[in-house]
């Protein structure tokens, strides 16, 4: 399946070319090389985002370019052996990286060579049309990342108690992910203080106080995880409704994202619910959200994004009041959404709304004692 899956993924990239003009492709930014290779990691850093290695795909090759530094870990642990076998691997000393990689493309390709970098002063084009499509192999592993991320926020957050720092917050989402192979792309902890103040708060070392919440983003195979837990140490006035009112507002967002939409008609009716709750200028404050995959966000809608929504693609939205937060990742598929972070058989309490005939369950604000 996976070596059909590549094929096909190659000729798509073959068909981009060739409808730009040119006669190879040169793919070095991390998201699209895990994307090409189903999950192969070539960065190093966590926030890198040119890796270690490259991809070109010409008319008839597909060729892994790599410094001796990395290919062993990739050949042992990161491309999986169906795509080893379709890829022709040129390697060259870490030192003499820029020239040895330009020398090796030269020799390959005597046409026109675009990039998604524009590396080497070539064309650049965009491969986020291709990659936030996933494959029904990427949708089933994105839906078994997306309910580990609900695990470790059932199992630890009933562990926070008022005295913890954000910091600390932030250590423990670490270590719980590093335990399940996850890479902490970004871990947002907000203490009371913090959901007031800030829309993206930069965990300090302040105390939780009576209440906060965590947002994540969580990466395993190149795919990441967006969502949000929110938690009371006692109850806060008007906090419990005023988070009902916020997961309406994300309720409508993913009823309202279904394939052959546009994403800014979507953001229309997130400003809509808004208004409807008594809230009608948040959504100025903050990014609503917008297409997810190999991205934290691949696209952030606003009034403007005119791109239409298809099946395969997965998006996670983020409305805000000031003060609380709802957050998840939903994949869009031909018969429903599934949000693969709050799946059905989670044991986190759950606020169910009604919305255009559909059922849309989001998590409630949970009170620890």
């Amino acid at each position: 399946m996976l070596l059909e899956l590549f094929k096909e993924r190659v000729e798509k990239v073959r068909s981009l070319f060739e409808e730009n003009g040119a006669d190879a492709l040169l793919i070095s930014k991390c998201n699209n090389f895990s994307w090409f290779t189903f999950g192969a990691r070539s960065h190093i850093t966590l926030n890198a985002t040119e890796g270690e290695a490259s991809i070109l795909v010409t008319r008839d090759g597909v060729y892994l370019l790599i410094n001796n530094i990395e290919l062993q870990r990739l050949k042992d642990l990161e491309l999986p052996e169906e795509i080893q076998r379709e890829l022709e691997v040129v390697e060259y000393d870490w030192f003499e990286r820029t020239s040895a990689e330009k020398e090796a493309i030269d020799s390959i390709v005597k046409g026109r060579i675009i990039s998604d970098t524009g590396r080497y002063e070539t064309g650049t084009v965009d491969l986020v049309s291709l990659r936030s499509v996933l494959s029904d192999y990427e949708v089933e592993f994105y839906s078994d990342l997306g309910r580990e991320c609900d695990e470790i926020f059932s199992d630890v957050v009933p562990s926070f108690v008022p005295e913890m720092t954000e910091l600390e917050v932030q250590g423990i989402m670490y270590r719980e992910m590093a335990k399940r192979d996850i890479e902490p792309v970004l871990t947002l902890a907000f203490s009371e203080e913090s959901t007031l103040t800030y829309r993206h708060n930069l965990s300090r070392n302040t105390r939780l106080g009576r209440r906060g919440f965590v947002s994540i983003c969580a990466r395993r195979r190149g795919l990441i995880i967006s969502s949000s837990r929110s938690f009371m140490f006692e109850e806060v006035e008007g906090i419990r409704e005023q988070h009902r009112r916020n997961c309406y507002v994300d309720s409508v967002a993913i009823a309202s994202s279904r394939p052959g939409k546009k994403l800014s008609d979507v953001f229309e009716k997130i400003k809509e619910a808004y208004a409807s709750q008594g809230a009608p200028g948040e959504w100025r404050f903050h990014h609503q959200g917008g297409l997810a995959g190999y991205s934290p966000r691949e696209v952030v809608a606003d009034p403007y994004t005119s791109i239409v929504l298809k099946s395969g693609n997965s998006l996670a939205w983020n409305p805000t009041i000031r003060g609380t937060k709802s957050e998840d990742t939903v994949l869009l598929l031909d018969g429903q959404n599934r949000i693969a972070s709050y799946p059905r058989s989670s044991t986190w309490p759950a606020l169910t709304f009604e919305i255009d005939g559909q059922t849309v369950r989001r998590p409630d604000i949970v009170l620890l004692k």
